[in-house]
């Protein structure tokens, strides 16, 4: 089975955000991912994961697309084999015809991963893409990428079905609607990712376009990883969030939770959010952001990612681990083998 793996930044696809996002008020100056080193790190250490990881999976030929200008990167993945020596397939997309690698592998592969920033339309645009030229997807369907992508619209879902999000409103070219106390109360770009663009909301506010706003809640920043299999989610051990950058909400890094309270409290939280989530026939890997407040009551969903997670890199390195629902221990490499091929290991 052929496996293509595509991260958007790292992937070829490196001048899309000019053309795909310029309408989005937060985010119009990125005209390139190489402007930001982290999404580039970021992106990498990802990519060098998922492609270590799938090489080592039973009758899976990996292939993968690189940025012509990270050649050395390229050159770095090359590198990688498995216990039989074997390599993934490397190929080089040219900066400025992003879509000709993209295209050609999502066509020519059995099942296509692809790993791209919520940040504007970037996401949904890979996906549509894959599809148009008749590619087999590995991951969301439409309703939960919406629900990751669009925060206004996850917020208006948890509100319908009763599940706790922080208070929010709409600031729309100035005028914020919403019970909200703008001296306690983060602006976020409507679609985003990894706290890029999130800051404090002040008491003028920006000029224009259309943000979230929502109600600044305190705690333990906690992520779940779900791997979606077609006998259902597996909720992976929860990690702890390291936050900073500028105003101090952008992902930095993650580590294990090793308070059994906080491990529990957060998988009956994710329990909760996948028994309402429209999953439909979704596979693959997804993530949900937390919040543990001062106790169970106060715990919150913070944001859904219909994607790969950072989190990979914690738990891709256990050798096993016992997942909420099961009896047994299994680890990521069992469980995305089964999410890719619908077959399990043990079988």
């Amino acid at each position: 089975m052929r496996t293509y793996l595509y991260e958007m930044v790292t992937g070829g696809g490196a001048m899309l955000p000019s053309a795909l996002i310029q309408e989005d008020s937060c985010l119009n100056e990125l005209a390139d991912f190489h402007q930001v080193s982290n999404l580039i790190t970021d992106g990498a250490q990802m990519l060098r994961q998922l492609v270590q990881l799938y090489l080592n999976l039973p009758g899976i030929d990996v292939w993968v697309s690189v940025d012509s200008r990270l050649a050395e990167f390229g050159q770095q993945l090359k590198g990688l084999t498995n216990d039989a020596g074997v390599s993934p397939m490397v190929l080089f997309a040219e900066p400025q015809t992003p879509w000709a690698v993209f295209d050609e592998c999502c066509l020519g592969a059995d099942r296509t991963l692809i790993v791209a920033p919520e940040l504007g339309s970037l996401l949904e645009t890979a996906v549509g893409r894959c599809l148009a030229v008749g590619g087999n997807l590995l991951g969301p369907d439409r309703r939960l990428r919406e629900l990751g992508i669009d925060k206004i619209a996850l917020h208006r879902w948890a509100d319908d079905i009763g599940l706790p999000m922080p208070a929010w409103g709409i600031l729309e070219n100035g005028k914020l609607t919403g019970k909200m106390n703008a001296e306690d109360s983060l602006l976020k770009p409507v679609t985003g990712t990894g706290g890029v663009g999130i800051c404090p909301l002040d008491l003028e506010g920006p000029p224009g376009g259309i943000w979230l706003v929502e109600q600044r809640v305190t705690g333990i920043p906690v992520s779940v990883s779900v791997i979606l299999t077609d006998q259902g989610p597996v909720l992976l051990p929860p990690c702890y969030q390291d936050l900073g950058g500028e105003h101090g909400f952008e992902f930095t890094g993650a580590w294990l939770v090793d308070d059994v309270s906080h491990q529990s409290r957060a998988w009956r939280l994710a329990e909760a959010v996948l028994n309402r989530i429209p999953l439909g026939q979704s596979r693959g890997w997804i993530g949900l952001d937390l919040m543990l407040g001062h106790g169970s009551q106060e715990d919150m969903l913070i944001e859904i990612n219909p994607r790969i997670t950072a989190s990979i890199e914690v738990l891709s390195d256990l050798e096993a681990f016992q997942p909420y629902q099961w009896s047994r221990f299994t680890n990521v490499k069992e469980l995305m083998f089964a999410a890719t091929t619908g077959k399990w290991l043990s079988t």
